[in-house]
């Protein structure tokens, strides 16, 4: 039996500089505060709750804490509001969002409809929105796009989507559009996690995905590996069942970009209690490494 992690697995850029700047703020200061959960990984919002920093919903709870705008943004109204009232705020919105969010303003502002890839409901969603100062529509997938008229529109994409799906709703456009512009905003970090996945799933019996159920990158990683093996997507040790690894030789492990380090030892550690050291294959090779790229053009 063999047990592989995907390379790249666990926390991308934008989520370490996030957790930086909310730990860098805490030292020696109890009076930090998010706006929402900085990232989606309850065990890791805890585990900052441990150090002072406190999530709340809504500005009105600010009082005088420095407050952090969460890694996914906030709505730019919302942004406003909180510095002409005088708070201190440490922006520790991803950078890649934040690109995503000038590119949303600047279509808008040269008269496109914007269409965005993406869930309604997510917090980056709600905050892009809040940018663009025209029409903007959002869809799941392209079969959920329907022709809103007008002869030009520009796409962009929730940063954590997948380039197949975006791909899928694009190749719609050309025949219902005269001019169709297209950004592809799906970050660097989140493209090299779902191929590392796709790669190691299909050459897996199973996979375990690891991350939080209401982080989106870590959804679309489970939606990849289900498509070539056998996919459980868990937050915490105790959530394996023993009953999974029966009767499987190769299982795969990969996790979200707000996965902690510690998060995918400990369930590393417990598939090996559960299944047998001794039942494992000794120097097996690891899957092919994928470079992530920092910039941000």
């Amino acid at each position: 039996m063999i047990i592989r992690l995907a390379k790249n697995s666990g926390f991308c850029f934008g989520v370490k500089r996030a957790i930086h700047l909310a730990l860098t703020a805490a030292e020696g200061n109890n009076s930090i505060v998010t706006l929402g959960p900085l990232i989606h990984n309850p065990q890791m919002v805890e585990k900052l709750k441990e150090k002072g920093i406190e999530v709340i919903e809504s500005p009105d709870e600010i009082g005088k804490r420095k407050a952090i705008i969460r890694s996914h943004g906030i709505p730019l109204s919302e942004k406003e509001f909180l510095e002409e009232a005088g708070h201190i705020l440490i922006d520790a919105t991803c950078p890649y969002v934040a690109k995503l969010q000038q590119i949303g303003r600047q279509l808008s502002e040269e008269g496109y409809p914007v269409l965005i890839l993406g869930n309604s409901e997510h917090p980056e969603v709600i905050a892009l929105r809040s940018y663009i100062m025209g029409t903007a529509y959002v869809v799941s997938e392209a079969k959920d796009f329907a022709n809103h008229g007008g002869e030009k529109i520009g796409v962009i994409s929730q940063t954590t989507q997948s380039i197949e799906k975006l791909r899928e709703l694009v190749i719609l456009l050309p025949e219902r559009y005269k001019e169709v512009r297209v950004f592809n905003t799906i970050c660097n970090a989140t493209e090299i996690r779902q191929e590392s996945t796709r790669m190691l799933a299909q050459d897996s019996d199973i996979m375990i995905v690891i991350g939080g159920k209401n982080s989106s990158n870590t959804k679309m990683l489970a939606r990849i590996s289900s498509e070539y093996a056998e996919t459980h997507h868990i937050e915490i040790p105790e959530e394996i069942n023993q009953e999974w690894l029966k009767n499987h030789e190769r299982i795969g492990i990969t996790a979200g970009a707000s996965t902690p380090d510690w998060l995918i030892i400990e369930i590393y550690n417990r598939i090996i209690e559960l299944v047998g050291e001794k039942n494992l294959a000794k120097n097996v090779e690891d899957i092919p490494v994928y470079k992530e790229d920092n910039n941000v053009n």
